[in-house]
């Protein structure tokens, strides 16, 4: 299993940069990782599906100074074939209760991968490390 999200990690930028066209690893890597804030609590690793769907999701960061400006989520497809996930792109820094691969692709138990996290302060655009987290109920 820690080696599928391994392939995981390197296999979804290469997709990701393909799709959109953007270059992420061009811009500079910022040494820490997005909170996932769901409801005004920061969450940790796991997630409860109840409230995704309830109130959706929103990436925060610990330094305010810094602006969230798109992110990219790694959804398991389902299909119990090794490599098979969907990205899917969200401009801005949250996740709204009503978007289908919220409410469709999300299953208690999944991980569900947070990548291309792109920031800005003062005008620079730089990238985060990713966040995996655990759903559950």
């Amino acid at each position: 299993m820690r080696s599928f999200f391994i392939a995981l990690s390197i296999l979804v930028p290469a997709l990701v940069f393909g799709q959109d066209k953007s270059n992420y690893s061009a811009l500079p890597l910022v040494p820490y990782k997005p909170f996932i804030n769901i409801n005004g609590i920061d969450q940790r690793i796991a997630l409860s599906r109840t409230d995704l769907l309830k109130y959706g999701l929103k990436v925060v960061l610990a330094d305010k100074s810094f602006k969230v400006k798109e992110f990219h989520i790694v959804y398991d497809c389902h299909s119990r074939a090794y490599f098979d996930f969907s990205v899917k792109r969200y401009i801005g820094d949250s996740v709204d209760t009503k978007d289908s691969y919220l409410q469709n692709r999300i299953w208690v138990g999944d991980i569900i991968t947070f990548e291309c996290v792109v920031i800005e302060k003062a005008g620079s655009l730089f990238v985060m490390k990713n966040l995996d987290c655990w759903i559950i109920n």
